[in-house]
């Protein structure tokens, strides 16, 4: 127990902000444990956590970085899909059904064959088809293959594969990665 005869009144409310927020931390990354799980691959489980996240409440990067790290054991153990979209993160903000991540810097990750360019802000919907998890219009993503950047449109999750669906005008490819 610390004593508090010495300390001013703004460094012992120092003290205690920083001991709830402390609170609210571990709270989240027990929630995040949890579903993950419960979860039948790790992909599933971040995208069931920022879904059950409150509407219009923004997670900040610092503790979404926290939250992966405990959860995982150790950023080389993120799998390239959590770590392509929570990565960099400034912000996440849900609303309703659509997820918008916003940031530090755009980024590049190896993703399977593939290399996946991410902008300063990804935004996609997330749904359901035929009982798999989807992830659909995506906006902020692109899949580089030979030199060229295509659109990412969709990312369908079936384990222990995803489906990505690459936008190309009126054909849409899909190409198939590991988890």
């Amino acid at each position: 127990m610390s004593c508090y005869c010495r300390k001013t009144s703004n460094e012992i409310a120092d003290e205690i902000v920083l001991s709830k927020i402390q609170d609210v931390e571990d709270e989240l990354v027990a929630m995040a444990r949890n579903i993950l799980r419960g979860a039948s691959d790790p992909i599933s489980a971040v995208i069931k956590f920022l879904q059950e996240r409150p509407e219009d409440v923004s997670l900040t990067g610092y503790v979404m970085d926290r939250v992966l790290t405990e959860t995982f054991g150790g950023r080389e153990k993120i799998p390239s899909l959590v770590k392509l979209l929570a990565g960099h993160v400034r912000e996440i903000i849900r609303q309703s059904n659509v997820i918008n991540i916003i940031n530090e810097h755009p980024a590049v990750e190896t993703w399977g064959d593939y290399i996946i360019k991410q902008t300063e802000r990804i935004k996609f919907e997330i749904g359901k088809e035929r009982d798999l998890l989807v992830l659909k219009n995506v906006a902020g993503l692109f899949a580089i293959e030979h030199g060229i950047a295509f659109p990412v449109e969709a990312i369908t999750i079936k384990p222990p594969k995803l489906v990505v669906t690459i936008n190309l005008g009126i054909i849409r490819p899909n190409r198939i990665v590991d988890i």
